[in-house]
């Protein structure tokens, strides 16, 4: 029997409980998992430290340490955390102004990057603030990780063709300064650049197809797929060094990659600039939670295994802590690396565990072979990896179904090229709460009758149903708030002069779920508005957290029990005992 105490202990810890229940087999496909996910993990390390532009080797420091805590900590048995490509350009545009050129204050500031984001989600798991990101909806977010991937493709543009770009401008002025400078193409960078995006998308689908021809399990071809960076950064170092490409071309390539593993450093603590790149590092925090825990939850339910979202917050901010104190850059679960550790058949985050000693291994002994990297190759990796982010069919298939959403989507998308990631994913959530105020603020309001000699009651407008002189049947399909109450309250007035003769109106509550005190009001002085004109109000289908806080009101007490009733059905049996059985007449 747990105690306790060992209950609390595996809340924090949940790898304590795995461990204990770990088999021959289950540490077998950790291990194969763990192996495989290192192959993939270094080379786009190196390629996504680059791209938040620091040093290959901080992309490998953010590679060990962070993925052992989370191991530890993270509620996912196969979530792989490091670093991850949206996070990286984020960094990046937040460091640029920030150390306006100089090396140094951009790696403390990263440091400081990775220390606020740890803060600010620990602070939010504890305080079970999680429910916030439910704020970015999916149009939104899938709008920004399009726009996030086409700028992150822009940006590493230069880097393939050898053309130097300046920093902090946005995707349009990339391209400008692309096509002005085409002229200083360096011709062998973008041949090493080229030749690696083409043998990186043939390890895709073409090898899939060719292996599976072989008589090759699906399974087993992907995982195999999956491992081709690595190769082709094998096969470039080697071309590279044959024909002395730096040297003798001018290829930029990684250089010295220092080997060994730095110790814990607490300077960046006392830098300035903390305030400065708060902002920066609360949005980091949130789309790297949201981008893991949207990873976490999809491999989950795969093995009908739970996640817990607030421990989550705490797991990733412990990691992000842990990484600042090791010299790291921002972490967050990756997906292309998660689903290779899934499907490479990862049990438990043991699995993580030995690809953090395997990248720890490659720090420590095999940095002096990196040397000759054209860094054309790191950029031929990242923008094949960022290139399947790429979305607009979800852009098309959301604006066919709901404008207001695909409005919010396309200028979260258009945004990120055009501003800064941040104020673009400001606008997106703004504009969607705002088209969604403005959704709610107009809602739908139906006048019903009965279907035929049935229970159902039906908009008068879609349906043959039966009406009664006497008797108006209102149904309001939304909350009823302060945002929307001009709208319902002018709506029912015109209604109520349409029809002379009404002695009673039925408000069908089946589609509000909440009614707030500016709702209450509203209803309150309807009700006396009513009265004074001998009219009687109802309410039907009322749902139960609706009628608990009605209990105690002013309008309850004026009602009664007698006129709010269980079913639509039985208010018009009551109100209209002697109709309700006849054939159905005209509205």
């Amino acid at each position: 029997m747990k105690t306790k105490t060992h209950r609390g202990v595996v809340r924090y810890l949940p790898l304590l409980d795995d461990v204990r229940n770990l088999n021959r087999e289950q540490l077998a496909h950790d291990l194969l998992a763990g192996t495989i996910t290192a192959i993939l993990l270094v080379p786009q390390a190196l390629a996504y430290a680059l791209l938040a532009g620091l040093p290959p080797e901080i992309g490998l420091y953010a590679s060990i340490l962070p993925p052992i805590v989370y191991a530890l900590t993270g509620t996912s048995r196969t979530l792989a955390v490091g670093p991850v490509a949206v996070a990286a350009v984020m960094v990046a545009s937040a460091l640029t102004p920030y150390a306006d050129g100089d090396p140094d204050k951009y790696l403390t500031g990263a440091l400081i990057l990775s220390a606020l984001t740890g803060l600010i989600l620990l602070v939010m798991g504890m305080l079970r603030l999680g429910w916030l990101t439910h704020f970015i909806s999916h149009p939104v977010l899938s709008g920004f990780v399009t726009g996030s991937a086409i700028f992150i493709v822009g940006t590493q543009l230069g880097g393939l063709t050898g053309i130097t770009m300046p920093r902090g401008i946005n995707f349009f002025e990339l391209i400008a300064v692309l096509a002005k400078d085409i002229g200083t193409l360096n011709l062998a960078t973008a041949s090493f650049g080229i030749v690696a995006v083409i043998l990186l998308l043939l390890a895709r689908r073409p090898l899939l197809h060719l292996m599976s021809l072989l008589g090759v399990k699906t399974a087993t071809a992907t995982v195999i797929g999956r491992t081709a960076p690595l190769l082709v950064v094998a096969l470039s170092i080697v071309a590279a060094t044959v024909l002395e490409a730096g040297e003798r071309y001018g290829v930029a390539t990684v250089g010295s990659v220092p080997r060994g593993l730095p110790g814990p450093s607490l300077d960046f603590i006392f830098a300035p600039g903390w305030l400065q790149l708060l902002p920066s590092a609360a949005m980091i925090a949130v789309i790297g939670y949201v981008e893991s825990i949207s990873v976490a939850k999809v491999l989950a339910f795969r093995r009908r295994q739970k996640i817990d979202a607030d421990q989550e917050l705490r797991a990733l901010g412990a990691t992000n802590i842990a990484a600042a104190f090791a010299g790291a850059m921002p972490v967050a679960g990756g997906f292309s690396r998660s689903m290779v550790n899934f499907d490479a058949g990862a049990r438990t985050q043991c699995a993580a565990i030995v690809t953090a000693c395997l990248v720890a291994v490659a720090a420590l002994f095999l940095t002096g072979l990196l040397a000759p990297l054209p860094k054309s190759v790191l950029s031929a990796i990242i923008v094949v990896a960022v290139w399947q982010l790429i979305d607009f069919q979800a852009l098309r298939h959301t604006w066919r179904y709901d404008r207001a959403d695909g409005l919010a989507q396309a200028a979260t998308l258009f945004g990120v090229l055009l501003f800064s990631i941040e104020h673009a994913l400001v606008l997106g959530v703004g504009l969607a709460l705002f088209l969604f105020l403005y959704r709610t603020s107009r809602p739908h309001i139906a006048v019903v009758g009965r279907v035929d000699d049935s229970e159902h009651y039906r908009n008068i407008h879609r349906h043959k149903v039966r009406t009664w002189p006497h008797l108006l049947l209102v149904r309001v399909d939304e909350n009823i708030y302060f945002a929307n109450i001009p709208q319902v309250e002018t709506e029912l007035h015109h209604l109520l002069l349409e029809r002379e003769r009404i002695s009673d109106v039925v408000l069908i509550f089946s589609g509000v779920a909440y009614v707030d005190t500016s709702g209450l009001e509203m209803l309150e002085n309807m009700e006396e508005e009513l009265s004074a004109s001998d009219v009687t109000l109802h309410l039907a289908e009322v749902k139960g957290p609706v009628m608990d806080r009605l209990y105690d009101t002013e309008l309850y007490r004026r009602l009664g029990p007698d006129r709010v009733h269980l079913s639509t059905d039985i208010a018009v049996r009551k109100l209209a005992p002697r109709q309700v059985s006849g054939k159905p007449g005209a509205t």
